[in-house]
């Protein structure tokens, strides 16, 4: 509390007695004592700020900014060891001040300053307020005040209430080593934000807020609060805040007001300091409590710990609601869902994940049983989930996908990955990145990045569920491993599920492992066969087994540069069966009408390259431009590089000095210079294990009518 006359009778009576108080002065001017009583802080239209405590109230006129803290230091001094008439009209109680000086009584002469000539006329009192005011002297306690009692971890039992009902208007709130507690009281929530407008939370040292049941420990209800909450740590001091909510509330967010009420919370920003919040029984770590949502919630820098109770969200909805519109741009967040629990997205029983974007840092997300790491809770979707840079971590939990649905049926869909570092592993018969258990992935999207997507049991790596399928999925770039669960699919159903619509163009450099085998007794022949790399899952039929049947993926779009590679292991973890799939140039932009290619022809313009068996069949190849060199690779033990002096001219003029041969066992490099040199319209190359043998431009003209 600031000075008041009150006050001054204290420190005379104190001075009286030979009493000294000396503390650290606070930062700023405007400081109050969360030890003395609960803190009502209103913003007014005009911008000032009023503070209320034990009965007094307080103007700042600027209103810039208010700082509440604890006092270093209490003296309390019992009325039995004071003697004389001072004792009998202190009003005495427990004093705490910064930088105290003895103070005169106020019928007493006011020191002249030693510099200060005699003749110069005193401040008026009303001046003398009026300056106390602009520069907010130190607060100290008022009359008669005495603090609550701290707990023995030495928290306060006083709250703080919040309110700006001004939208364009600010107000700016510093918590400097505030430490409540009133978990022991029901409905009552540590620190509380009401209002239409912003308010800015700096935090400066060791921050802590624990809430009694059915409130938050940092409140801010979305039916009460429309303006946002930011807090931040721009001081640079290593602010931290620790909330926790009581049971149904959130650690930063909703309260629960009753059943079908609005519980929710929206507009919370977080840029900076360490933030540790951890939601009560059905409540979000960061978001809604009981039967509300979390929605438009951004995190911009700062280290943020998020842990939802049972049916909450990480970050994001409530039991029973759901996590929209969240936003996670820099910083490093860990969200760990509840029980049936999103770590970011929805809360239990329903509650749906959509709109969650990441742009940057570093995220771990990890859900709760049913819940999935991103995206819906138990009985929850994941929708319009976009990637676009930043290291993501998201495991699902048991029957829930690592990006996408929660479990029991729940899908997900529209999830699109355009960049950065994304590992994510599904739960018991869950997706990496799809559907939960029983749920279908659809309209999936990889433009770039490096991903790394594993199914659970039965769960496609990227695709359905258990027993649902995995279509509209398109990878146009960046490396791209998806490997099924046991029966499932790398790309496309779960065991028992369909894929379809899958394209690999661009530059994706795609690896799928199909789901192993495994043998179960209780089904016919002790044994599920496989599921496809690409496909479907495998499945029981009567008393037959079908395995998981692969489909052509759309490659006609995939450039030289790309590939899919195809592994299925058996059961002991060797190699069944493994192939690849290698792009094409492309026709350049301006030869729309370019022909169509054939076989494994890479399309220069007229001139043709291609690779076949030495009998003249054709084969798969990779060819891949690096500076001056071409490097053609044919993952075969034996092959023939057959091309036309055309093509080397056009090689030559998009600077290819030199054309490398790669196969299994064997690598030759050739001069386009040298085989210009030589004439001829055709020129050939044949490996044959470690062996190689250069054609004569006779003999590989030879070899030209097996192309027709």
């Amino acid at each position: 509390m600031k000075k008041n006359g009150a006050f001054r009778r204290v420190a005379a009576l104190m001075a009286a007695l030979s009493i000294t108080v000396s503390l650290a002065a606070p930062a700023f001017a405007d400081t109050y004592y969360i030890d003395y009583g609960d803190i009502t802080i209103t913003k007014n239209e005009d911008g000032s700020q009023t503070i209320e405590q034990g009965g007094d109230k307080w103007t700042d006129k600027a209103g810039e900014e208010t700082v509440i803290t604890t006092s270093n230091t209490v003296i309390t001094t019992l009325e039995s060891d004071l003697e004389g008439p001072a004792a009998e009209d202190s009003d005495f109680g427990p004093v705490v001040e910064d930088n105290y000086q003895s103070a005169q009584p106020e019928d007493a002469e006011e020191p002249k300053d030693a510099d200060q000539p005699e003749s110069a006329e005193e401040p008026k009192s009303s001046d003398r307020q009026e300056s106390a005011d602009q520069q907010a002297a130190p607060a100290a306690a008022p009359a008669g005040a005495t603090p609550v009692n701290p707990k023995d971890d030495g928290f306060w039992g006083n709250t703080i209430t919040v309110i700006n009902n001004f939208a364009d208007k600010v107000l700016n709130l510093t918590l400097k080593d505030v430490k409540i507690d009133v978990s022991d009281t029901d409905d009552k929530a540590a620190l509380r934000v009401q209002g239409d407008g912003n308010v800015e939370i700096e935090l400066d040292g060791n921050n802590e807020l624990k809430s009694g049941w059915h409130r938050a420990g940092l409140e801010k209800n979305a039916s009460e609060a429309e303006g946002t909450l930011t807090l931040k740590d721009e001081n640079k001091e290593a602010g931290s805040l620790t909330a926790k909510g009581g049971g149904s509330a959130a650690g930063i967010g909703g309260s629960y007001n009753g059943y079908h009420k609005n519980n929710g919370t929206k507009n919370i920003i977080i840029t900076g300091g360490t933030v540790n919040a951890t939601g009560g029984q059905c409540g979000a770590g960061i978001g809604g409590g009981s039967d509300g949502g979390g929605k438009n919630i951004t995190i911009s820098g700062g280290t943020v710990t998020a842990a939802g109770g049972n049916y909450g969200a990480g970050i994001g909805g409530g039991d029973y609601g759901s996590g929209e519109d969240i936003t996670i741009n820099g910083g490093t967040v860990t969200a760990t869902g509840g029980f049936r629990g999103a770590g970011i997205g929805g809360g239990g029983s329903g509650g749906g994940g959509k709109n969650i974007t990441i742009n940057s840092g570093t995220v771990n997300a990890t859900g709760g049983e049913d819940g999935a790491g991103i995206g819906g809770g138990h009985e929850g979707s994941g929708e319009h989930i976009t990637i676009n840079s930043g290291t993501v971590n998201a495991t699902g939990g048991e029957d829930g996908a690592g990006i996408g649905g929660g479990g029991s049926g729940i899908g997900g869909k529209n999830i699109t990955i355009k960049g950065g570092t994304v590992n994510a592993a599904g739960g018991k018969g869950s997706a990496g990145i799809g559907g939960g258990l029983g749920g279908s992935g659809e309209n999936i999207t990889i433009n770039g990045g490096a991903v790394d997507a594993k199914g659970g049991n039965q769960g496609a790596g990227i695709g359905g569920g258990v027993s649902s399928s995995g279509e509209n999925i398109t990878i146009s770039g960046g490396t791209v491993t998806a490997a099924g669960g046991y029966f499932a699919a790398g790309i496309g159903g779960g065991s028992g599920g369909s894929g379809s619509n899958v394209t690999v163009s661009g530059a994706a450099q795609v690896t799928a492992v199909a789901g192993k085998s495994k043998t179960n007794h209780y089904y016919p022949y002790n044994k599920i066969d496989s599921g496809a790399t690409i496909g479907n899952g495998s499945r029981v039929m009567s008393d037959a087994l079908v395995n998981g049947e692969e489909i052509q993926a759309d490659i006609s779009g995939l450039m030289t540069t790309g590939y899919i590679h195809h592994i299925i292991y058996n059961e002991d973890g060797s190699v069944k069966q493994e192939w690849r799939e290698f792009g094409h140039l492309q026709p350049a932009p301006d030869t729309p009408n370019a022909p169509a290619e054939e076989s494994n022809e890479v399309d220069l313009g007229t001139p043709l390259l291609h690779v076949e068996t030495l009998e003249g069949g054709p084969l798969p190849f990779n060819a891949r431009q690096q500076g001056g060199t071409l490097r053609v690779t044919s993952d075969t033990l034996s092959a023939r590089l057959h091309g036309t002096r055309q093509a080397l001219e056009t090689l030559q003029e998009q600077g290819v000095e030199q054309i490398q041969f790669v196969t299994t066992l064997k690598t030759t490099t050739l001069s386009v210079e040298d085989l210009l040199t030589e004439g001829g319209s055709w020129f050939a190359l044949e490996h044959d294990g470690l062996g190689s043998r250069r054609l004569s431009a006779a003999q590989a003209e030879s070899l030209k009518c097996w192309r027709h």
